[in-house]
């Protein structure tokens, strides 16, 4: 009767199997009385590909049965096909070593030789001569919080996810699923919103006779103490505005001439211009020239103020005849301040309060070339974007 793995067979291949056998009751399917010692030649093993992949997923226990022999070959083709399809779809590192890497922006990867040694990595920990340092301050490093539910073993784990870390503890997003998942998730957040947000949030529907045209964006922000203070996360506005010009045409000459510009109407003498978002809502359409601006805000002049700013970025005139009110009749009581709340997994939480009154203050502005896929800085403020360097260059010289 075999009573064990044979010696030969390497115990590393099987991860150490768990060395107690189960007491297992068979007899053509039906329960026995007889315990395996009693069966000739069958035996029962626990088993695991990865304890340490496991770890995150609690206490799922696996089998193999049979024979010595069958269970080594069980357990080996196993392995092998484990290792090869954890490589193969990317669940060979657990979250958490993904995460200790992530956080300080994979320091340790070189991945751009023959470049300048000082840059071995696309997010360096310090600020350098064409790269902004990642998360420079240790407060707004992405940091986690794991939710766990006390005895209970789930397949799948919850991660809350601080992309400021505790510089910004109300601002969260919550990822569920394998670590494979939840690290494509994160990843998503980071940099493709972005991306699409910017990309197709100021490409007008039906408009398609604007499609490829540069764009000019202008962000604005609330200070993060203030959103702090009222229990959310900070507010953000934009505007945006179509350069009917095509791509190849334009020159440095131009990013020159327009960030003048929005620093005049929108920075001037260094002071980031403000906008006190509201319930109402203001429109302006003149498509024929880029524009189609929408605005929140409690008062006609403050709308219509913003609108002539950025007018003036590219020297055209305020139509009175394109500027609409298109709000609420009554924005108080359709979007009103009361909070309300729901609860999520056993937590009461508030709801989002639509259209809140905030201040939001300028933080930066680009040009956006969808077709290429390319953003020039031409305005920033302290702890923003970087100025695109060419704005230093030659002025004739075209930027694609």
């Amino acid at each position: 009767m075999a009573t064990g793995i044979p010696k030969g067979y390497t115990r590393s291949t099987l991860e150490k199997m768990n060395e107690s056998r189960t007491k297992l009751k068979l007899q053509t399917g039906l329960a026995s009385n007889e315990s395996p010692d009693e069966l000739a030649n069958f035996e029962v093993w626990r088993y695991t590909s990865s304890k340490r992949l496991d770890e995150g997923y609690g206490n799922h226990a696996r089998y193999l049965s049979g024979t010595a022999p069958l269970v080594a070959v069980q357990a080996s083709a196993i392995k092998a096909l484990h290792d090869e399809l954890s490589l193969r779809m990317g669940f060979a590192a657990t979250f958490e070593e993904w995460f200790e890497e992530w956080q300080l922006g994979f320091k340790n990867l070189i991945n751009r030789p023959g470049s300048d040694p000082t840059l071995k990595t696309n997010y360096p920990i310090q600020d350098t001569g064409d790269r902004e340092g990642w998360r420079t301050d240790p407060e707004s490093r992405p940091q986690y919080l794991e939710w766990k539910l006390p005895k209970a073993n789930r397949k799948f784990r919850v991660i809350e996810y601080f992309p400021r870390g505790r510089s910004e503890p109300t601002n969260s997003i919550v990822c569920s699923g394998s670590d494979s998942q939840i690290i494509n998730q994160i990843v998503y957040y980071e940099w493709m919103p972005r991306g699409v947000e910017e990309e197709e949030r100021f490409i007008p529907v039906n408009i398609s006779n604007r499609q490829g045209y540069p764009i000019i964006r202008l962000y604005f922000k609330e200070n993060s103490s203030v959103a702090r203070v009222a229990g959310r996360n900070p507010g953000t506005g934009w505007m945006s505005f179509r350069v009917m010009q095509e791509p190849k045409q334009l020159a440095v000459s131009d990013l020159q001439r327009w960030k003048s510009k929005i620093e005049e109407n929108f920075k001037p003498n260094g002071n980031p211009v403000s906008w006190k978002k509201g319930k109402s809502y203001y429109t302006y359409a003149d498509w024929k020239n880029g524009y189609q601006f929408q605005i929140l805000a409690d008062q006609r002049p403050e709308a219509e103020s913003l609108i002539k700013k950025a007018l003036a970025i590219k020297e055209d005139t305020f139509k009175r005849a394109s500027f609409y009110n298109s709000g609420a009749v009554y924005p108080d009581e359709t979007y009103s301040d009361t909070k309300e709340y729901t609860e999520i997994l056993g937590q009461v939480t508030p709801e989002p309060l639509m259209r809140p009154r905030l201040t939001v203050n300028f933080k930066w502005a680009d040009l956006f070339l969808p077709t290429y896929n390319k953003k020039y800085t031409l305005v920033t403020t302290p702890g923003c974007r970087k100025l695109w360097p060419g704005l230093k260059g030659d002025a004739n010289e075209k930027i694609v």
